[in-house]
């Protein structure tokens, strides 16, 4: 049974995800500007490879979620292909290159070592064709090298932690009125449900100098993609 007030939950590794009437479209306005961080452009195709539990999968798209009346989808006026991370589904992902011209690839970091094989193997050369390659990290996933220099979206699900690598400044933005830093650990002020996380932060975190988010704490991590270190 949910608890009082809220009408979805999302088990999610090391913790559950509890969402009210109106909390998605908080998240899919966020997830949105995530992605404009990271240079997808409006009516851009974006295909999502995760599993359904993600944020990442359930902020695609209102004709996909209940209680979510405006997505990912919707807010940047394009198109969400869902594609799960299992192996098997992992396996056919390439074949999507011939079907349907895909603008921005959002890959999990734990699959992308399958993807790149299926994808070198059959030839589709989906990983480097595709004009935007996402990785999403946690902390949890080797590295795996794909051929190109990707970009990152930190995705810490048990803390609704969804923080781009801005192109710019090259530092993951925590978004103002999002979030807040106390010292190494990261407060979600939006999601009572979400944990707070503690995040291994190399140097001294900047605010005020990207102009692509003035007001957000901007960090570096210790290590670089999946090499991220998340101090429980």
């Amino acid at each position: 049974m949910l608890p009082e007030g809220a009408r979805l939950s999302f088990d999610v590794p090391n913790g559950r995800l509890l969402f009210g009437e109106n909390d998605l479209d908080i998240w899919a306005e966020h997830l949105a500007w995530c992605y404009r961080v990271l240079g997808v452009l409006d009516g851009a195709t974006i295909a999502v490879q995760d599993y359904g539990t993600s944020p990442l999968a359930f902020l695609g798209s209102s004709s996909l979620m209940p209680h979510l009346q405006s997505g990912v989808a919707e807010r940047l006026h394009g198109r969400i292909v869902c594609l799960d991370a299992s192996p098997e589904r992992v396996a056919l992902t390439p074949a999507l290159a011939d079907q349907v011209q895909i603008d921005a690839l959002v890959v999990r970091a734990e699959v992308l070592g399958l993807l790149r094989e299926v994808d070198e193997r059959g030839g589709a050369h989906l990983l480097s064709r595709c004009p935007a390659l996402i990785v999403a990290i946690d902390g949890d996933a080797p590295r795996v090298e794909c051929g190109r220099t990707p970009r990152y979206l930190l995705n810490i699900e048990s803390a609704l932690l969804l923080a781009p690598e801005c192109p710019r400044c090259h530092h993951f933005h925590l978004r103002h009125g999002v979030y807040r830093r106390a010292g190494d650990r990261v407060v979600n002020l939006l999601a009572p449900s979400a944990k707070s996380v503690r995040l291994a932060i190399a140097g001294r975190p900047r605010v005020g100098e990207c102009p692509l988010g003035p007001e957000d704490c901007c960090v570096r991590l210790a290590g670089v993609g999946p090499d991220l270190k998340v101090l429980e």
